[in-house]
């Protein structure tokens, strides 16, 4: 609970000139926000993850892959939201290319939080990296929603990357709270959790294990947190 109130202390001191509540109106429609996990690579089934291996699906990843694009028909997504990591984007560009559809990439999906030790150095802001570079075949399915997102984030630490975390929650809720649409979002084991955590109100300490292209289902409640209705689906 300490880690929480100190993160969280640090991400509203941070967000302070943005920050502000979704308002429900009356006519409040619950939010669903559908989180995947990226397709099986050849990093998860060595265990080497080399930049090559960590971009590379596995045979059962392409597979996965595959069965998710048919799964993802069951759902109209309003919007379609992804990790700047090539396996994350490939996981979701055959049903992109398929149904003519864009994702936006937020740096803020990014993979983070693998570190075992829960440092107490709350930075008030997690330095950028390099631009997100887009390959010439997906450029037409992937669009960033503006100019900061062009740049992934740099998290050193596991504070930075919960900070990154509670970002993309407040991000998701500030925008799409109360409007009934269904949000599709395309991250990792380890982010994608946290983000599943605290989406509950949760303490970000792991319990959710994703596994790869699968879905996991949460539906927001008038009170502004969510409640899971399904995982690894």
């Amino acid at each position: 609970m300490i880690f929480r109130a100190a993160i969280l202390i640090t991400f509203i001191v941070s967000l302070l000139p943005q920050l502000s509540a979704p308002v429900f109106a009356e006519d409040f429609s619950p939010l669903n926000i559908y989180i995947v996990r990226h397709g099986e690579t050849l990093g998860n089934t060595t265990g080497n993850h080399s930049a090559e291996n960590d971009r590379t699906f596995s045979k059962k990843g392409e597979q996965q892959v595959a069965e998710l694009t048919q799964k993802l028909e069951r759902t109209r997504f309003d919007r379609i939201l992804v990790s700047p990591k090539y396996r994350a984007m490939n996981t979701i560009f055959p049903y992109l290319k398929k149904n003519n559809l864009k994702a936006e990439i937020w740096p803020e999906l990014d993979e983070c939080c693998w570190q075992k030790k829960r440092d107490s150095n709350y930075a008030f802001r997690i330095e950028r990296g390099e631009m997100i570079k887009i390959e010439s075949a997906m450029r037409p399915y992937f669009i960033f929603p503006d100019k900061e997102s062009e740049r992934v984030y740099m998290p050193t630490s596991f504070s930075d990357g919960v900070l990154m975390i509670f970002k993309s929650s407040d991000k998701v809720t500030r925008m799409f709270g109360g409007s009934g649409k269904n949000i599709l979002i395309v991250s990792h084991y380890h982010s994608g959790g946290r983000l599943i955590e605290i989406l509950q109100g949760l303490e970000p300490e792991g319990r959710f294990q994703l596994s790869n292209a699968k879905i996991a289902h949460l539906r927001e409640n008038n009170q502004g947190t969510f409640r899971l209705l399904g995982i690894n689906q």
